[in-house]
């Protein structure tokens, strides 16, 4: 199969929701008023179910995308709005204003079109079978169709959609690999290969045979993986292993600097402490990549990386008690203020964050008790409410 396969079969993945069988035909909206960005109403929504529904995704997950459409009017809405202009010949503005409600009224073009595919391709037969399927589906109710996703559909539309990304990342890469006159080796067989395999998952997937679609999805990542790697890319996997590897050599420079420090009688107890902290969590890390858990792994050896540095700083200020507390008051608000950012982008993505926004306002009780304490120079308290701030942080971002 060729590049266009794969983005026909992505789009109708995407086209249709993700979801095993496309409900009956979407509801025709009653279109009495402009909309542009700003406009507010449940025309809008119907609006945005259209365009899902006929391949025009508002979003492919959160706020605006297939079951959570808004009755708002936004910069999203308006690209979709001026791709299926362009796909009914009107121009492209973003603006649904009379023409858009005529040609919508008229009966518009319900599918984006799809990249043509040569005559010459062997299974463009299967193509055209499974893409018809795929019409039919969306304009039938079968009693497998559910209203919400289940464990395993999810499971395989996130393998589905992993592999669709590692397709992409490899074609770029021996497109680049083939500008630059570079080998790619079997780079192109193993791209075959994916294609075939994200085919035969999205078949499944329709047929709502998930255990297969996974199966068949997880073959195409790893055949694009390897495609990946023989035009000469580094796979995440090496590039998390270098990443620990690189943390090591600093943990072990650290020790010498320790070592040296200690030599030369400094105080360096707090920074042994901090860097057998960073032992630990290099050691998790390395167990997480292991268990290929890259994100783990990759947020383990950064958190050592830190451990390291801090360790370095921390040499000669074992007795400084005000100092320390100076700084664990420094490292919790920071901590309080990247948490806070991090609930902000989950909130605009459409997740649940008010548990995590609780436990950050009780962060900022504790910080408020921590700045008394320091103010009474109770450095103890200070250090304990420091710590119980990061514990706060920590749970409120495990809350989403």
């Amino acid at each position: 199969m060729n590049t266009s396969l794969a983005r026909i079969l992505a789009l109708g993945v995407l086209a249709l929701g993700m979801a095993p069988f496309a409900a009956s035909a979407q509801a025709a909206c009653d279109f009495t008023r402009d909309l542009e960005v700003g406009v507010d109403g449940e025309d809008v929504r119907c609006l945005q179910k259209f365009l899902n529904g006929a391949g025009f995704t508002i979003a492919t997950e959160g706020v605006g995308s297939p079951g959570n459409e808004t009755s708002l009017f936004r910069e999203k809405t308006k690209e979709a709005v001026a791709k299926w202009q362009a796909a009914n010949g009107l121009p492209a503005t973003g603006y649904f204003g009379p023409a858009s409600r005529a040609k919508y009224s008229g009966g518009a073009s319900t599918t984006t079109p799809s990249p043509s595919i040569p005559a010459a391709n062997p299974v463009q037969a299967q193509v055209d079978e499974l893409m018809k399927k795929l019409q039919d589906l969306q304009a039938q109710k079968s009693t497998a169709t559910t209203a919400t996703a289940t464990g395993s559909q999810k499971e395989a539309q996130t393998a589905i959609s992993d592999a669709i990304d590692a397709i992409e990342e490899a074609e770029d890469e021996i497109e680049d690999a083939l500008d630059d006159s570079l080998p790619i080796g079997s780079a192109e067989d193993d791209m075959d290969n994916a294609h075939e395999d994200l085919f035969e998952a999205v078949k499944a997937y329709f047929a709502v045979n998930y255990t297969k679609a996974i199966s068949s999805a997880d073959d195409a990542y790893d055949n694009a993986e390897d495609a990946f790697e023989e035009a000469g890319g580094e796979s995440r996997d090496d590039k998390v292993e270098d990443f620990i590897d690189d943390v090591e050599e600093q943990i072990e420079s650290a020790w010498e600097r320790i070592e040296e420090a200690d030599d030369d009688g400094e105080d360096v107890d707090e920074a042994e402490e901090i860097l057998e902290d960073a032992e630990n969590a290099l050691d998790e890390a390395k167990d997480a990549l292991d268990d290929d858990d890259l994100d783990a792994a990759e947020e383990l050896a950064e958190e050592a990386e830190e451990l390291a540095d801090d360790a370095i700083d921390a040499i000669g200020n074992g007795g400084d008690e005000e100092e320390d507390a100076e700084n664990a008051l420094d490292d919790a608000q920071e901590a309080i203020d990247d948490a806070r950012d991090a609930v902000a982008e989950a909130e605009d993505d459409g997740d649940d964050t008010g548990d995590a926004e609780d436990l950050l306002d009780e962060a900022d009780d504790l910080l408020e008790d921590a700045e008394d304490a320091f103010d009474d120079e109770d450095w103890d308290e200070v250090m304990d409410l420091a710590d119980e701030i990061e514990d706060l942080v920590d749970e409120a971002l495990d809350e989403f």
